[in-house]
């Protein structure tokens, strides 16, 4: 572009112009502006992309919640069909929540030196480095640590309620089938009678 070149030196020329020059020009603005508008987007995209990945620790505490909720339904579901319980409801408290293992990449380094004092005796010191840091792959959610092993929680107490639970048998065998299936000891479970409806 010439230094020279105006404003106005363009209306003048614009005046000058048929109605086919006229639709050609202002085609060519509207592509220039469409690839500029396009220049923007992906930034914009990136900062959304972003924006999901520094929220990390809520999405975790959401997967825990539903792992919470289906282990409960499916004990839920395990329950009712012992015999002589009926309806029964579920309610599993726990002492922390999953522990994730991330795989490490440990590098160890050693150095030997030799040091003669002044008396001609000879010590030899060594040193030992050890640099531990976490394994990371990138996916289409960013960077990520890689998982090696997922660290169920520990039960802390089982609330059983069931229709059939006044009954020593069906409650005793309530009472076995939490024990078996989520590793607990029976001081840990409590069964009690559902209301009537």
């Amino acid at each position: 572009m010439d230094k020279g070149f105006s404003f106005k030196e363009l209306f003048k020329r614009l005046k000058k112009v048929q109605s086919i020059e006229y639709f050609i020009f202002i085609l060519a603005i509207a592509i220039i502006v469409g690839v500029f508008g396009n220049w923007f987007q992906p930034r914009d995209a990136g900062q959304a992309a972003s924006t999901s990945q520094e929220q990390p620790g809520v999405n975790d505490a959401l997967q825990d919640e539903r792992d919470v909720t289906d282990h409960e339904k499916r004990l839920k579901q395990i329950l009712s069909t012992i015999k002589g319980a009926g309806r029964v409801e579920v309610m599993i408290t726990y002492k922390t929540g999953k522990e994730l293992v991330p795989a490490m990449n440990t590098i160890e380094s050693s150095t030997e030196t030799e040091e003669k004092d002044s008396n001609g005796g000879i010590r030899r010191v060594s040193q030992t480095d050890i640099n531990t840091q976490p394994v990371s792959m990138t996916t289409s959610e960013g960077t990520q640590p890689l998982i090696t092993r997922e660290i169920q929680p520990e039960v802390l107490g089982v609330i059983v309620v069931a229709e059939g639970a006044g009954d020593i048998r069906v409650r005793m065998e309530l009472q076995k089938a939490v024990q078996t299936v989520l590793g607990v000891q029976a001081n840990q479970v409590d069964i009690f009678v559902m209301e009537d409806n």
